[in-house]
């Protein structure tokens, strides 16, 4: 089949295809059949079966962190389904418990999810690494770490400028004794291959609701080996390995991730997020890449030609899903993309437009054409 032809089918999945040229797949990704399916499946025997829908959704549960482990090459007992990035994130600030008189390093390029948690709710100075060119280079990172950093939260694709960093570069550069290595993937995961062993991660956290295909509501965090043994900042009945004992007078947590999942977990949310990984699955994340290359290729050859300041870098290497540029009264231009039932994001004083799988090259050229109108 050809990829026009495999585009077209796809597209038949996707009902937004039918009222927008939905280009901000990265923010918020649109609803496909399969998800909203399953969800109202889910529904439905809840409404007529009420506890008897427990079963198969948790079951479900179980195997969503299967198919997460797999996607990032870790193993299910390493993985904790939170509500979002950000509970992720957190969760990861609360394990590593950077005290007063330590640091943390993050990036000016970071969204406020990856930097909120330490700024706010932990003691620690937390030292920013400036952007160069939209970018950030590994020994800028390195320059900041001392051995009074408890660790360094980055994200593996900034959500502005769309820069991809180099992971195995980074603990490269961070050396042997490196602080623990936080990487926030809810921009890379679903688009390029990230693998938690290459180099070793100790953290990664990532939403359900972008590249992913599932719904909001629903996050992941992995938990390297070495921190599986800490004290949970919260516990609840699913912490417990002894909860099928009903001992409410002792808790003994399990000896993986399990014991910082704390209760019942988002459901519905659940059912949608593993029908948006089997999806994901059945595409085939490579395809998903190269397409998304071809498109976000084809945008920024035809901006530059228009013109405009373009952040996001070119190469192949240092970029996935995002392109993100900017030019005069950005704002007028995204109120007449959205007029022209063209979907796409704007803050920092620019515009952002994330393809993906099942957009097309005519939708590419019908944005354009609207910047090139907008500019003249």
């Amino acid at each position: 089949m050809s990829d026009d032809s495999r585009v077209a089918e796809l597209r038949r999945l996707f009902p937004v295809t039918a009222h927008w040229n939905y280009l901000y797949n990265g923010s918020i990704h649109p609803c496909a059949k399969p998800v909203s399916d399953a969800m109202r499946a889910f529904l439905a025997d809840w409404e007529n079966g009420g506890e008897a829908a427990f079963f198969p959704a948790y079951d479900a549960f179980g195997r969503l962190k299967e198919k997460f482990a797999r996607l990032i090459h870790a193993e299910p007992r390493n993985i904790v389904i939170t509500e979002s990035t950000t509970a992720a994130v957190n969760l990861a600030a609360q394990l590593v418990r950077p005290r007063a008189g330590q640091n943390v390093v993050v990036s000016e390029l970071d969204f406020m999810t990856s930097t909120y948690p330490w700024l706010v709710c932990h003691p620690a100075e937390v030292r920013f690494v400036r952007s160069r060119d939209g970018g950030l280079r590994v020994e800028d990172v390195a320059a900041l770490v001392d051995e009074h950093t408890a660790a360094v939260c980055v994200c593996a694709v900034s959500v502005g400028s769309g820069f991809r960093l180099d992971l195995p570069a980074l603990a490269a550069a961070l050396g042997p004794r490196r602080p623990a290595l936080a990487i926030d993937a809810a921009q890379a995961l679903g688009v390029v291959e990230v693998d938690v062993r290459r180099p070793p991660l100790d953290f990664l956290a990532c939403t359900a609701s972008k590249w992913l295909m599932g719904p909001a509501g629903v996050g992941f965090l992995h938990v390297a080996d070495r921190h599986l043994q800490a004290a949970p900042p919260a516990a609840g009945w699913l912490s417990a390995a002894n909860v099928g004992e009903w001992d409410v007078r002792h808790c003994r947590l399990h000896d993986d991730a399990t014991r910082f999942q704390g209760g019942i977990p988002n459901l519905v949310g659940v059912v949608g997020a593993l029908a948006g990984l089997t999806l994901l699955e059945e595409i085939g994340r490579e395809w998903i890449e190269q397409r998304i290359r071809t498109l976000t290729t084809h945008a920024l050859q035809g901006l530059e030609r228009l013109g405009v300041e373009i952040w996001t870098p070119r190469a192949d290497h240092e970029r996935a899903g995002l392109v993100f540029f900017r030019c005069p009264r950005h704002q007028d231009l995204h109120a007449r993309l959205k007029a022209a039932r063209i979907y796409c994001g704007t803050f920092l004083g620019g515009i952002r437009l994330d393809p993906t799988f099942y957009n097309t090259h005519e939708e590419i050229d019908a944005f354009l054409a609207h910047v090139r109108a907008h500019l003249q």
